[in-house]
């Protein structure tokens, strides 16, 4: 079967959740799965970014009119305490965007592509985040993350992503180009696809891999996987499916049920552990890295965690390897 991948101009067509339509435009990054964030982990988030500059220009992914735009406190940190959320009224729905300096006000139209503000570094991030604005649906004008509606992903992005990495052959290493050589991160363009096998179905990782909360999100390019099937990936075993949605599951390190799982590892005590990842271990060339984000992107879709003495241009094999 052949997959065309479809990309309108500029713009993909990536997530659809009630009244609202979310576009990206090309240059783009996308990750639904990268933090332990409550409305990530339940598919009800998606980060969306066009750079790897914090100050650069935030595009917008709808069409929608500007309603409220509130300032809030990140809490104590290296970056800025300040973050910024701007919410956008589409219809029946409203869009609640977060991290950037916005540069729009209430009452303002915006369509896709129009600049929004600038990418803000604030104390939620981390030191290898990329810069990148937050987005939730919501059925209300709230903050509560409790309150955003699950999203769908479209059959144009589905169709992107078939046509990108589709396969039923896991290979050993993730051969890897280095596009770009950041503080505190390596940017990578794959060159053989990135997919999982769970019990012989491809699916595509999303996620932070051997630092930070111990779970992955897996995008379905076929059939969906059942509970607790093990999941490979370079020819390691990863660890099991523990929540299966619609275009996506979730996958953990330890086998137990996801409520469970869930409650552990949304408290304060988890969160703040550097890695949860036990004896899986990532390694480039030969040697541990600090970990591994795998991304949606057309530009750079893996990027290291942590600074390595790597160049633009470099090719660099990427392994897992499970010591448990």
């Amino acid at each position: 079967m052949t997959y065309i991948i479809v990309l309108r101009g500029l713009e993909l067509y990536v997530v659809s959740v009630g009244d609202v339509d979310v576009y990206v435009v090309s240059g783009f990054f996308i990750s639904f799965f990268s933090s332990p964030y409550t409305p990530h982990i339940l598919g009800r988030a998606v980060d969306i970014s066009t750079s790897t500059k914090f100050s650069s220009d935030v595009y917008s992914p709808i069409d929608g009119v500007v309603v409220k735009v509130l300032r809030i406190y990140s809490g104590l940190g290296p970056y800025s305490e300040d973050d910024y959320v701007v919410f956008l009224r589409v219809r029946g729905c409203y869009v609640k965007l977060m991290h950037l300096v916005p540069e729009v006000r209430v009452g303002d139209k915006v369509y896709v592509g129009d600049v929004l503000g600038r990418y803000l570094r604030s104390n939620y991030f981390s030191y290898h985040h990329l810069p990148h604005i937050h987005l939730e649906v919501c059925s209300t004008l709230t903050l509560r993350p409790s309150r955003s509606l699950p999203l769908k992903i479209t059959d144009e992005f589905l169709n992107f992503l078939r046509g990108k990495y589709f396969s039923r052959v896991v290979s050993k290493e993730l051969r890897l180009e280095v596009v770009e050589v950041g503080d505190g991160f390596i940017l990578c363009r794959s060159l053989n696809p990135i997919t999982a096998l769970v019990s012989g179905l491809p699916v595509i990782p999303q996620g932070v891999l051997g630092v930070g909360v111990n779970y992955l999100g897996l995008i379905h390019l076929s059939s969906k996987p059942g509970i607790y099937d093990d999941v490979e990936f370079l020819g390691s075993r990863l660890g099991y499916v523990i929540r299966v949605r619609d275009w996506y599951s979730l996958l953990s390190s330890v086998r137990v049920g996801f409520r469970d799982w869930f409650l552990s590892t949304s408290s304060i005590s988890n969160l703040m552990v550097k890695s949860l990842w036990g004896g899986i271990k990532v390694l480039v060339n030969g040697f541990r890295v600090d970990g591994v984000e795998f991304l949606v992107s057309d530009v750079g879709d893996v990027k290291l965690v942590g600074n390595y003495d790597l160049r633009p241009g470099d090719i660099i094999s990427l392994e897992v390897v499970n010591t448990t």
